[in-house]
């Protein structure tokens, strides 16, 4: 109550005052996704709120967003019998940064919406360039030797998702499913929240 006083929440899309995300702008039928546009005002300050901010309430919003449009996700699990969510790891020192890893928070809720486990098979061996916020050179350089190992000790499934936040070139998932077709993967599905 008191903290709501001090530091009052806005809705990304319209300022209102109360929620991250009012229930009108959560109604908006006009957003395209899922994956929605990362150029989308109200979707990239979700992220932000979540990624950046550390605002669990962001991830909350987009799980909101996602749900009611999840129809061809949950048709592709299906089809496909997609057996687990694997997110694309943080390197140890962005977590550290962070103070929390929202690959794995969002590929939890994506599994949770999507009823198939999330499983952490994946780690970077070495730190990339952030990826939006570097050229198409530099991260065609950074992707030159593969960030990615599989985890020991792990049953590694043969139908699985990957999931990142934001798809930007495409260039992280390559690597990753490089690494999981070589430990025997035989259908990997991409998913992510937003497109940049």
């Amino acid at each position: 109550m008191i903290w709501g006083a001090v530091f009052p929440r806005y809705c990304v899309s319209c300022g209102t005052e109360g929620a991250l995300l009012c229930v009108l702008c959560a109604a908006d039928t006009s957003l395209d996704g899922p994956p929605f546009a990362y150029a989308n005002p109200k979707i990239r300050k979700l992220i932000c709120a979540w990624k950046y901010d550390g605002d669990e309430d962001g991830l909350r919003c987009l799980i909101g967003l996602i749900r009611p449009r999840a129809a061809s996700w949950k048709s592709v699990i299906e089809a496909k019998s997609i057996q687990a969510v694997v997110p694309i790891p943080l390197s140890s020192w962005k977590e550290r940064m962070r103070g929390f890893n929202q690959a794995k928070d969002g590929a939890r809720a994506i599994g949770e919406l999507l009823h198939i486990p999330s499983i952490d098979l994946l780690e970077r061996k070495h730190r990339w360039f952030a990826q939006a916020n570097t050229s198409h050179e530099l991260r065609k350089k950074s992707f030159a030797k593969n960030p990615f190992t599989l985890r020991s000790g792990i049953d590694v499934p043969k139908r699985i998702v990957i999931f990142d936040d934001v798809v930007t070139t495409g260039a992280t998932m390559n690597a990753a499913e490089e690494v999981l077709r070589d430990a025997g993967v035989e259908e990997i599905v991409r998913m992510s929240i937003a497109r940049g």
